[in-house]
């Protein structure tokens, strides 16, 4: 069942590397919303390795205080997949906005289990300029600069970053409760067949340092730059792809 069970942490890899960080900026105390950028939900059909895993859907709303949002994602497991993934399992990420860049507050992953020995929490203190928390079970401290994100995060920041017509070239985040380098470029555009008829997309290419998987995002400028199709290759084969089947606006 070892690839049942990877199909929801790779799709977890695909949609935390989908998106990137913006530029390292000063927060003011006056954070206010960016412009363009919107409340939405959006769910995508997941395979690994052709095997239908189900679906994960996303959402970006308003937090509860002035200036925050927040971004959670959560699985809907086929029954096979039940059998390594719960449909409990869920992420948090709140995040900082204003329209000088996003910078994440805390993440929070949740296995599902009544265990606790998977889940992951990070706070980050951008005063004190570090991250920490608990990585199934071992402690995380690291060191925060400028431009760092959660697997989170990081979606909101590339949403910008794409409204405001900017080509990012790379991010940090942290990942496995370690700081990773990813680096990314542009491909072109490509037709993309969605729910709501043929779009032209921007597709994107990732890829953290060292590793031999590389991630294709395709964000489609007409929804906003919602991403509408993702597809994982290792050594050059495709393993998880995501395909989006709905998406949801919501009054900012």
């Amino acid at each position: 069942m070892r690839q049942v069970s990877d199909w929801c942490a790779q799709a977890a890899a695909v949609a935390g590397a989908w998106l990137l960080a913006a530029p390292g900026v000063a927060f003011g105390d006056q954070a206010t919303a960016p412009a363009g950028l919107q409340p939405y939900t959006a769910r995508y059909q997941v395979s690994y390795r052709g095997l239908n895993g189900g679906e994960i859907e996303s959402s970006f709303k308003h937090g509860t205080a002035a200036g925050q949002w927040q971004y959670e994602t959560r699985v809907f497991p086929t029954l096979l997949a039940r059998v390594a993934i719960s449909s409990q399992a869920h992420e948090r990420s709140v995040i900082q906005a204003n329209a000088a860049g996003i910078r994440p507050l805390s993440f929070n992953f949740n296995d599902g289990s009544t265990s606790s020995e998977k889940d992951v929490r990070l706070d980050f203190d951008w005063e004190a300029l570090t991250v920490t928390g608990i990585f199934e079970g071992k402690p995380v401290s690291l060191p925060l600069t400028p431009g760092t994100h959660d697997t989170s995060s990081v979606q909101a920041a590339m949403i910008q970053e794409l409204l405001a017509g900017r080509k990012p070239q790379g991010f940090k985040i942290v990942t496995g409760g370690k700081l990773r380098d990813y680096r990314y470029w542009p491909e072109g555009t490509q037709q993309v067949m969605t729910p709501y008829g043929q779009v032209e997309a921007e597709v994107w290419a990732s890829q953290r340092t060292g590793s031999n998987r590389v991630t294709k995002t395709w964000h489609a400028p007409s929804l906003g730059y919602v991403p509408v199709q993702a597809i994982q290759y290792r050594k050059g084969n495709p393993e998880v792809q995501m395909k989006l089947v709905r998406l949801q606006r919501q009054a900012n």
